[in-house]
């Protein structure tokens, strides 16, 4: 689930910025090439892409690292700051509360800082897997005063009931590849989060945190609880971007597979894509989750797309 290969399409350092949430957890940018125009301000206005990974991931991804460079590299010269997930990249952690699923606030705050330092930059949304459901029920609540001029996702789960079902489906993919990697990686941060104390109303059973196997264990005893939500279910409800699908008021691409087995098909809300003139989805019909590999040696196929996509509209 997590590749960190380098090759001569991903070789690129960042810059990092943190910014603080209302709650007092931070959040890193990582930039590039860098947090400020280059070449004495040659690049000021140039297009800024503002990109979220899945759960457990960053901007060290390997897909991440492709595309920031693709997108720099490309014609339009696009500035790239990628938005790490509370807890993840190594970014501080100074909050008890993880990000999870439907937490909109964070990339709220980030945009609007990205906008307020670039005021001539046109900004656009990318989003990988959970985040691309972000990405996607943000522009949703956002509606006509967006400040992003276009969105794309990729791999977006849309109705997380749905997915979690899917995940937590016993067989080879999720017992040996996506539970473990996610669940670690899910627990680390828990565990860097011990210092921080808890509202004495929230009652969480550590050792069912410890113990827990799939990742809905862990939603449901954590996430829930830290989140406010009543149980798993309000929780998956309140999380999914399909039911902000239909506000979208900006273009909007959704890149999904037919053979993805983390977020299948039946859970992407075909009838709204039909009558929202705003959104388009191309659905292929193989790619995996967060495969969509082609040609040899193989490249990501999606990236392409995604900068000619972008690039239309900015």
């Amino acid at each position: 689930m997590r590749v960190r290969l380098r090759d001569h399409t991903s070789d690129i350092s960042y810059e990092r910025e943190l910014l603080t949430m209302e709650d007092g957890a931070t959040v890193s940018l990582d930039w590039y090439p860098g947090i400020k125009p280059q070449s004495g301000g040659a690049d000021e206005g140039k297009p800024i892409a503002l990109v979220m990974s899945g759960v457990g991931g960053s901007s060290q991804e390997h897909h991440i690292r492709a595309l920031v460079k693709s997108l720099a590299g490309s014609q339009q010269g696009f500035r790239i700051a990628v938005v790490n997930h509370r807890g993840t990249a190594k970014t501080p952690i100074t909050s008890p509360r993880p990000y999870d699923s439907g937490l909109t606030e964070d990339f709220r705050t980030a945009v609007a800082h990205v906008r307020e330092l670039n005021p001539n930059s046109k900004l656009i949304g990318i989003g990988f897997s959970m985040g691309a459901n972000i990405l996607t029920k943000y522009v949703g609540e956002e509606g006509t005063m967006c400040m992003l001029s276009c969105a794309v996702s990729v791999c977006c789960p849309f109705d997380i009931s749905v997915s979690s079902a899917a995940m937590n489906e016993s067989n080879l993919l999720n017992n040996y590849v996506f539970q473990p990697a996610v669940m670690s990686t899910l627990k680390r941060a828990i565990k860097r989060a011990q210092h921080l104390e808890l509202d004495s109303s929230i009652n969480i059973d550590q050792e069912r945190v410890r113990n827990s196997k799939r990742l809905w264990e862990l939603e449901d005893e954590f996430l829930v609880k830290i989140g406010g939500y009543k149980d798993l279910n309000e929780y998956y409800a309140k999380s999914s971007s399909v039911h902000f699908v239909d506000k979208i008021d900006v273009p909007y691409l959704a890149i999904n597979s037919l053979d993805d087995r983390i977020t299948p098909p039946h859970g992407i809300p075909m009838e709204k894509f039909s009558t929202n003139p705003n959104i388009a989805l191309a659905l292929v019909p193989h790619g995996g989750h967060l495969g969509f590999l082609t040609g040899f040696p193989p490249r990501i196929w999606f990236i392409r797309p995604i900068i000619e996509f972008i690039s239309a509209i900015v």
